[in-house]
């Protein structure tokens, strides 16, 4: 987890809410920093798949979300946003292959909020299973 220890770097800022899992056809928006450009990028699709997946980077199956917005290189780890503003996941991944495009990858709530409760019980990420509320 980062931070900043600065207390004034956090003056003014709002958190960001956590949205309910998405359905399939339900849309997101993905924003991050692509390569290609100077300025913060926004991409849009909806929901076409959710199940268990292979988190290259983690070399793990874990749930994920098939989107159909670009996710090019430098926008992994940007959020992914439902229609009402709150946040449904984080962009991580994409299917490179000549015969496809735009489908990208995101890592739902349910995993993230998996993670940040273990983290904060634990002090660190250790994999155990919590209960999600």
């Amino acid at each position: 987890m980062l931070t900043v220890d600065d207390d004034e770097f956090w003056q003014g800022m709002s958190p960001v809410e956590f949205g309910e899992l998405p359905t399939l056809q339900d849309a997101v928006t993905v924003v991050g920093y692509p390569i290609g450009g100077d300025t913060i990028s926004v991409t849009s699709g909806v929901v076409s798949r959710i199940e268990i997946l292979s988190y290259v980077h983690g070399s793990t199956e874990l749930l994920g979300l098939q989107i159909d917005a670009a996710i090019n290189s430098g926008n992994s780890g940007g959020p992914a946003f439902n229609g009402k503003g709150n946040c449904v996941g984080i962009a991580f991944q994409s299917l490179k292959h000549e015969d496809v495009e735009n489908i990208g990858y995101v890592i739902p709530t349910p995993v993230i909020m998996h993670f940040i409760k273990d983290y904060e019980k634990n002090g660190g990420y250790t994999g155990n299973v919590v209960a999600v509320n």
